[in-house]
């Protein structure tokens, strides 16, 4: 039994670490296709259109898919400021802030009826509700400030530069965590995901699980 345990615990770090790995690269490629999906957007749609493929009415089509695989970067960015509040808050608390509490948010999101029977009362202003609905973006919220913090001020003094430079690199994830799971709503961003998924046809599901896997949570 005790061999069973360790070799899942061993899967899921490998696991965990392939994860992370395809996060890191693809999010690099991501923010390169991102960063030239404004360059095209700002440049006259004739000087491109056609050139190494590239389709001037399938503009928003690349924009959406590298703002996505740019966001895993944010993603990861969200993950060390994890790491890093873990190490200072214990492995105790961590355990409960990053796991034991999720868990019980994720549980009454999907089974809210017996929350609700407990407590007498499924409105969405009642204290528990609040804590479900709002614990879970907190929390990220917290570890990508974790992150800036860390990144802007490695030594004694802040560098503006290097602070201005990663939220940069976050605000893709930081744009899609917003409309997923803080509702707001952008225009030009659900015109943009109609379009896509509509271009990618059956291939939109895998996009679509992508983006809640990566957006909806931390580790």
């Amino acid at each position: 039994m005790a061999i069973s345990v360790r070799k899942g615990r061993a899967l899921k770090r490998r696991f965990d670490a392939g994860v992370r790995s395809f996060a890191w690269y693809t999010g690099w490629v991501g923010a390169a296709g991102f960063a030239l999906c404004g360059l095209l957007w700002l440049a006259p749609q004739s000087s491109w259109d056609g050139t190494l493929g590239l389709r001037a009415s399938h503009w928003a089509v690349y924009a959406i898919v590298t703002l996505v695989a740019a966001s895993l970067l944010g993603w990861s960015f969200v993950n060390i400021g994890q790491d890093r509040l873990e190490k200072r808050i214990g492995r105790g608390l961590s355990a409960l802030c990053f796991v034991v509490l999720p868990l019980f948010c994720l549980a009454n999101t999907l089974w809210p009826a017996a929350m609700t029977s407990e407590i007498g009362s499924d409105h969405r202003h009642h204290p528990v509700w609040l804590f479900v609905r709002w614990y879970p973006p907190l929390v990220t919220m917290i570890c990508a400030g974790v992150f800036l913090a860390w990144k802007s001020k490695p030594r004694k003094r802040v560098y503006l530069d290097r602070a201005l430079g990663f939220a940069l690199l976050l605000a893709p994830y930081a744009i899609l965590f917003a409309v997923m799971e803080l509702g707001v709503h952008l225009d030009w961003l659900d015109e943009s995901r109609r379009r896509t998924l509509d271009a990618l046809g059956s291939g939109a599901i895998v996009l679509q699980i992508v983006v809640a896997f990566f957006i909806s949570a931390t580790d």
